[in-house]
């Protein structure tokens, strides 16, 4: 998820901690900002962690992987458990964050998804939403029509931060490629789909301008990932409707960053969050979807509408391939780039 407003808590000298709000009791847990995001973490894994073990936790963010990798070099690390993007988990895992024995826990999460270094945490569908004030009785069935101007006059809407999202494996996808074989990539034919709607497309810079234009019906239909499909319909965007057609499936993953000073309590924090129960309730409030196979979260009835996980959708799921990612990022980031501005 991209960062929002970040959120700093600090703890003076006074209270016993220092140094970036550690202690011999505190861990400091970073994730993206003030948010449903981050405040579901609070009330689900958060609060209960320090209930149960007195272990005080110090909010620090957003997440930041190039203020990570400073901190590693200077052999200064003040962080103990952060959220951020399964690749840069597994690209630098062992460099950047340490390795996490996750025991019985590491067979209760999706194929693919667990990775030494990163315990997925929230995962994410990219689900095509439309308007349906604009299209009312002859709404887009499947994922094709999004590209489709002709048919389905209107403006496009897409986050264009990070293509790793599933952004381009939607493109491929609704070009006729099946998920058996989508990998590896083929980028150029996934850049020539969006061509077709180029200039219909509006390429919102953070997930915050998307639900934004969303609800403000600044766009007709657009792809979007789960957990803000579900704040744009909270926050008043109802208008706004599912096509289930193929969703592609993505996550975010809890780790240690390297140089921890605190790393066993931090591994107990990660399991702790981990469990059905805590990965429950943290869905229900984020609007994520459940890292724990086993959790089965409370939704509500807008929830229910983008529940790309639930058992009635489960069909439309493809799971992107981290490793694909983890490998290629950095050449797809720059093609994708070029493609936005050229």
């Amino acid at each position: 998820m991209a960062a929002v407003v970040s959120l700093v808590l600090s703890v003076t000298a006074a209270c016993g901690v220092g140094g970036g709000g550690e202690g011999k009791d505190s861990l400091v847990f970073v994730s993206y900002g003030k948010g449903a995001y981050q405040d579901g973490q609070q009330q689900a894994w958060l609060k209960p962690f320090e209930a149960r073990t007195g272990t005080k936790i110090v909010i620090d963010g957003p997440s930041d992987n190039a203020k990570l990798k400073a901190m590693v070099k200077s052999g200064k690390v003040t962080w103990d458990v952060m959220d951020t993007d399964a690749f840069t988990a597994r690209e630098n895992c062992g460099t950047l964050f340490e390795k996490i024995d996750m025991g019985e826990l590491a067979n209760d999460f999706p194929p693919g998804t667990l990775s030494e270094c990163g315990v997925p945490d929230a995962m994410f569908g990219l689900i095509l939403m439309y308007n349906e004030k604009t299209y009312g009785d002859h709404p887009p069935t499947r994922l094709a029509d999004f590209f489709d101007a002709k048919a389905f006059p209107g403006k496009r809407l897409i986050y264009s931060g990070d293509p790793g999202v599933g952004t381009l494996e939607a493109g491929l996808l609704a070009d006729g490629v099946a998920p058996k074989d989508l990998y590896p990539l083929d980028v150029h034919r996934a850049l020539g789909v969006y061509d077709r709607i180029k200039p219909d497309l509006t390429l919102a810079q953070t997930y915050g301008q998307q639900q934004q234009s969303m609800v403000g019906n600044q766009a007709d239909m657009a792809l979007v990932v789960s957990a803000r499909a579900y704040s744009a319909l909270a926050a008043g965007g109802t208008s706004w409707k599912p096509v289930w057609d193929r969703v592609p499936v993505t996550w975010d993953v809890l780790t240690i960053p390297k140089g921890s000073p605190h790393k066993k309590r931090a591994q107990e924090l990660i399991k702790f969050a981990s469990q059905p129960k805590q990965s429950a309730k943290f869905a229900a409030l984020a609007g994520a979807g459940p890292a724990n196979t086993a959790a089965k979260p409370a939704l509500n009835k807008l929830q229910r509408q983008v529940d790309v996980f639930g058992e009635a959708h489960k069909n439309t799921r493809v799971v992107i391939d981290g490793q694909w990612w983890t490998e290629n990022r950095a050449t797809v980031v720059n093609a994708w780039t070029k493609w936005m501005t050229g």
